[in-house]
């Protein structure tokens, strides 16, 4: 009789916690989502059909200081090309396009969480600098200096060539957004080569609002 009476009771209690579980479960009417980079996301429960977990190949959407990064500006008159080598080398390349001329650095670099230190070596002197990086995405890199603050954009291997007086059209899905007016200048949102030479541009692509950096050689 005692044993009956023990298998009921637990058969009870186990009752109670089910549906105690089921009524907490209706009751909470949004899943909500804690991402690792801090995010919190919600999703009403109600507009969920299934849940499917899939295998993505992530390795090559990840973010990578190492290759080149460039930031331009008509405005400020100059470019600058950073390229990172996995060898924990650099080499800045400063283009001042609306004096006439150039200069070239080359050091070490060292990075440390989002502190980002670069060692140079040029003609006569030895500098360290001392950046912080406030984002880095695929296409972007984002720094704070003693200069202030400024969005680098990544280098693709594509290589745009052009003859003087050529106009480049490129897609309808794109937007050119910085030229040196040297080399080659933006005219209605197209490129045409003004002069011979290699210069850089940066251009958007619409539908993702991802600029990224091309060269460019002008015959």
């Amino acid at each position: 009789m005692m044993h009956r009476e023990v298998r009921w009771f637990k058969r009870t209690i186990i009752l109670i916690c089910f549906l105690g579980a089921i009524l907490q479960i209706a009751a909470q009417n949004t899943m909500r989502i804690y991402s690792k980079d801090g995010g919190v996301y919600e999703v009403l429960t109600e507009n969920v059909d299934s849940i499917t977990f899939v295998e993505k190949d992530v390795q090559q959407q990840e973010a990578s200081l190492m290759g080149s990064w460039l930031w331009g500006s008509s405005e400020s008159g100059y470019y600058e090309l950073l390229t990172f080598d996995e060898d924990y080398t650099y080499v800045g390349y400063d283009c001042y396009f609306t004096y006439g001329f150039d200069t070239k650095t080359y050091g070490f670099f060292s990075q440390y969480g989002t502190m980002l230190t670069l060692w140079s070596n040029g003609f006569g002197y030895q500098r360290r600098y001392t950046w912080y990086i406030t984002g880095l995405a695929v296409n972007a890199l984002s720094v704070m200096t003693k200069m202030g603050s400024f969005t680098y954009y990544r280098l693709q291997p594509e290589v745009i060539k052009l003859k003087v007086g050529e106009p480049f059209h490129g897609s309808g899905e794109e937007e050119f957004v910085f030229a040196d007016g040297v080399v080659v200048r933006i005219e209605d949102n197209k490129l045409k080569g003004v002069t011979p030479g290699e210069t850089y541009i940066l251009k958007m692509d619409k539908p993702s609002q991802m600029i990224w950096a091309y060269k460019v050689m002008v015959e």
